[in-house]
């Protein structure tokens, strides 16, 4: 028989998903198992190192540049259009601050 229970926000604040997954215990570990700084370091970069989309130079780099092309991963990624307009912009008001500064009369 089926037990039929009505879905509710209660009912789903209720559920505990963390209950559910077993207590391993300790004994069941090898002693390379352990946690220690060199351990977690080596598996920190072989992790990073299977994923060369991690990074933050990669993240700054997503909202700069044209998403990358799944067919040719090696190709260039090339500037967005809306990053070279705002970077124009920037760059000319710069200049403009610039030359009015350097050719403002003293006094």
């Amino acid at each position: 028989m089926e037990v039929k229970q009505e879905i509710t926000a209660e009912a789903i604040l209720r559920r505990r998903p963390l209950a559910r997954v077993p207590n391993i215990p300790l004994a069941t570990l090898s002693p390379s198992q352990t946690a220690t700084v060199a351990n977690i370091s080596e598996a920190s970069r072989r992790r990073f190192a299977q994923t060369p989309d991690a990074g933050v130079l990669k993240r700054l780099a997503n909202p700069v540049l044209e998403p990358p092309n799944p067919f040719n991963p090696n190709s260039r990624r090339r500037p967005r259009q809306e990053a070279v307009i705002l970077g124009a912009l920037l760059l000319a008001v710069v200049g403009l601050a610039l030359y009015f500064n350097i050719t403002a009369v003293p006094g």
